[in-house]
């Protein structure tokens, strides 16, 4: 049974995390374990960072990262699970079964993001198990090597107890074999002692070894991931998950593999996939996501794409054969506006001429309003047959003070 939260922040903050929503059922069975752990623990999250911080600095999280755990948006790395349980048997008892299960269900969650991630949490687990097992071990030694210290002090008390009765005319003969049995006894309890010692210490030398092997397994996987990272495709398919990557990335602070990753998908995504991603970022409420997705479509998808994704939909088609067409959707004319600032000027003049020949003859002046914010490439642009006459002329620089320009010169060189 769960104990009551020794602080009502503990209770009204899980309150105010609200319910699991837009997550993978293996997302949101960690998120609630994580919960359920922190309402046993009785704890705001507050309190749990500071201990954190205090007991636990490898597995230490601010407030904000430990909410975004706790309502599933992001994974943690695998050091603040057995830290959770470390402090949960402080306050009272940590079922192992339920550490069995925690660390089910994080390496299940991880597996959602793809086999390469999940391989780096696997292994990052498998450290910490080596690792504390070798504390064990090493703990146990110590346990052993301090009864042998004890028994060889008894086994010397017994032999100076028995040469006293050697020693005296009163010692009888039920005296001596009753210290040389108790001193048969220690003697016998010593070697297995000594026995136990010798495994304990081949052991903690073969743990290392595993340890050591785990470690290089971890490096390498890593080093995988920061490949795959800048070189490979998205992992999945699925615009959801791909969004919620992104939304990971960029929550610790890592925009560069977010923009990548966003780059990736733009490149690969099948173009009916794309209004998925936006949908994705909106119900996610990750407003500048889709203002970088304009982006990248617009400097990479190829015109035929950029035609298709921004065609305005058919809503109906009435008896009479007439049809009605939706508004399209506001981020269409962003991207064609990201096109004219950033598309290569070949695949800009297709999709100009296509959007002509489409009969869209209105949209081609969110291609002009891109172009005029265009910095490279408006000579060329300009004097094409599609843009002839409908750009403004670029404003000439100020001239520079001569001073100035002294200065300036003076700072290049």
């Amino acid at each position: 049974m769960s104990e009551q939260p020794s602080s009502p922040n503990g209770a009204q903050s899980l309150q105010r995390l609200g319910a699991l929503k837009g997550l993978s059922p293996e997302e949101a069975a960690f998120a609630q374990h994580l919960r359920d752990l922190r309402e046993d623990l009785g704890m705001s999250s507050k309190e749990i960072v500071t201990w954190l911080k205090e007991n636990e600095p490898d597995a230490a999280v601010d407030a904000s990262r430990l909410s975004r755990f706790l309502s599933g948006a992001d994974l943690p790395q695998p050091p603040l699970l057995p830290a959770l349980y470390r402090l949960l048997a402080e306050r009272g008892a940590a079922d192992p079964e339920r550490v069995r299960e925690g660390w089910n269900r994080l390496y299940t969650a991880a597996q959602t993001k793809g086999p390469l991630i999940a391989r780096g949490y696997k292994e990052q687990a498998l450290r910490i198990a080596l690792e504390e097992e070798r504390v064990r071990t090493a703990q146990e030694l110590a346990g052993l090597r301090e009864e042998i210290t004890r028994e060889r002090e008894h086994r010397e008390r017994l032999e100076g107890s028995l040469s006293e009765v050697f020693d005296r005319p009163s010692g009888t003969h039920e005296q001596v074999r009753d210290l040389e049995e108790e001193l048969e006894g220690v003697t016998l309890r010593i070697e297995e002692l000594e026995d136990l010692v010798r495994q304990h210490e081949a052991l903690l030398r073969l743990q290392r070894s595993d340890a050591e092997r785990a470690g290089q397994a971890l490096r390498e996987t890593s080093a995988e991931i920061e490949a795959w990272r800048g070189t490979a495709t998205p992992w999945t398919d699925d615009p959801e998950a791909i969004a919620r990557a992104v939304a990971a990335f960029r929550d610790e602070g890592e925009d560069e593999q977010a923009d990548r990753l966003l780059g990736l998908a733009v490149r690969d995504l099948p173009v009916a996939a794309l209004p998925e991603l936006y949908e994705a970022f909106r119900s996610m409420n990750r407003p500048l996501e889709p203002d970088r997705l304009s982006r990248s479509i617009g400097a990479q998808r190829k015109a035929k794409d950029i035609i298709r994704l921004t065609a305005p939909a058919v809503r109906a088609t009435s008896p009479d054969g007439e049809s009605s067409l939706e508004p399209p959707a506001r981020w269409a004319q962003e991207v064609l506006v990201e096109a004219g600032i950033r598309a290569p000027v070949r695949e800009l003049i297709l999709l100009a001429r296509l959007l002509g020949e489409n009969g869209r003859f209105d949209e081609k002046q969110h291609l002009v309003e891109g172009v005029n914010a265009r910095t490279a490439d408006r000579v060329e642009i300009a004097t094409s047959a599609e843009f002839r006459g409908l750009l403004t002329q670029s404003r000439p620089k100020p001239p520079v003070p001569e001073e100035e320009s002294s200065k300036r010169r003076w700072f290049r060189t």
